[in-house]
């Protein structure tokens, strides 16, 4: 898939980076150079870019602080996708580009052909992935485009950290906030949220699959309405179809986002080319990881893994699942690890919390909210919001009812 423009914006005379050779490599059909930040705002609004358009943002630009030029184009062309480009980019810099809008950040002295690999993944998201979530933009000639849902990715760079229990418990806390929610199954070999909420599917992704291909527009009916008021899509009913499902990642979850306010998705063992397709879909991800050294160094590789794959690392949030006070890794202890980054903690809920999810009852486990589990849940959600600005409506006022309850429970 190849670029409609591809545009360099550096004040740097002897720029390492010659964009003539994405021009070879057929990546993109036009090749622009702006010396400044102004000359490429100007030519962005007196010339057609296509349907899809990369602007290379170099730090060396004098006129423009690049990341208010990364702003800029975040907020006046929302259909051009931008990347900075920078000597040596800290994990600082990583993330204040990606809070400015940056799709990834680069090091300026990259190979032609590592730039590549970005180009063509950038390529396909532009044409691919519908609007941000909030956004509804008009073309001449055209109706407002729809607003999509947020997405958000549940993953993990090891298996059996809680990751289906986290996303369920976090779909069924959304729903009471009167968000119109999907879970996604995306665990596509040992997908089991189905058996947590004792029913089978009817559907699967792989009937979702067919039937965009077929060219149907909506997904919502080949999902099944579970506790709470949350559709769940279930994986694929054979380990054999994964492969099938996991190319159309990123097609199934725009079709799901389309229809839903907040996509919740759930992951399996990690999978490097799908998780990849997954996080660059998703608005946020949340990282759930065990209170071990292991899974502490196993994130902080998945992190760096972001860093080469050109996806934001700030777009993770991290959450220690079951944790407890004994001799592992404190959640500070792994704070400390992943380079002092926040990290939120849901608590061990022992046998009680595992005989409610063996029963399937999340409503029991959700609903009264008189527990650490279901405050912490919350705070997770919070998190959420506030990286994606998805809004919440009356989880507002169900997080301090939570908090009052969790108080008064801790006192018994």
């Amino acid at each position: 898939m190849m670029l409609d423009t591809l545009a360099l914006v550096s004040s740097n005379p002897l720029s390492p980076l010659d964009v003539s050779h994405a021009a070879q490599d057929t990546l993109a059909r036009a090749v622009q150079t702006f010396a400044t930040g102004e000359e490429c705002l100007k030519a962005l609004s007196y010339q057609e870019q296509g349907s899809s358009c990369v602007v290379l943002v170099d730090t060396t630009i004098r006129d423009i602080s690049p990341l208010n030029l990364i702003d800029a184009l975040r907020h006046d062309y929302p259909d051009v996708l931008s990347i900075l480009m920078a000597d040596d980019p800290s994990p600082d810099l990583i993330s204040r580009a990606m809070l400015a809008g940056a799709r990834a950040t680069l090091s300026s002295d990259l190979a032609a052909s590592d730039l590549s690999g970005v180009l063509r993944r950038l390529a396909h998201v532009s044409q691919a992935i519908p609007l941000a979530s909030g956004d509804a933009r008009t073309t001449a000639g055209s109706a407002p485009t729809a607003r999509r849902g947020t997405i958000v990715a549940v993953i993990g760079a090891r298996g059996g950290a809680g990751k289906s229990t986290l996303s369920a418990a976090l779909a069924l806390l959304a729903a009471r906030g009167d968000l119109d929610v999907a879970l996604v199954d995306f665990d596509l070999q040992f997908g089991d949220l189905g058996f947590l909420f004792g029913d089978s599917q009817t559907y699967t992704l792989v009937d979702l699959a067919a039937a965009l291909a077929g060219g149907a527009q909506r997904s919502r009916g080949l999902s099944k309405p579970v506790q709470g008021g949350v559709n769940l899509y279930a994986p694929a009913p054979a380990p054999e179809q994964a492969e099938e499902v996991a190319g159309q990642a990123r097609r199934l979850l725009a079709a799901i986002a389309a229809e839903h306010e907040l996509v919740v998705v759930n992951t399996g063992g990690f999978w490097t080319l799908v998780h990849a397709e997954l996080l660059d879909a998703a608005d946020s991800a949340l990282c759930v990881l065990d209170q071990t050294l292991v899974g502490a160094r196993a994130t902080k590789r998945l992190r760096e893994l972001c860093v080469k794959l050109g996806i934001p690392p700030a777009r993770l949030l991290y959450v220690v699942n079951r944790a407890r006070n004994n001799r592992h890794l404190s959640v500070a202890d792994i704070s400390v690890l992943l380079d002092g980054v926040p990290v939120r903690s849901i608590v061990d809920g022992g046998a009680k919390l595992t005989q409610i999810l063996d029963t399937g009852n999340f409503e029991e486990l959700m609903g009264s909210g008189r527990g650490a589990f279901a405050e912490q849940v919350a705070l997770v959600l919070d998190d959420v919001a506030l990286a994606t600005g998805l809004t919440l409506n009356s989880v507002s006022h169900m997080r301090a009812q939570m908090r009052r309850e969790a108080k008064g429970w801790r006192k018994k």
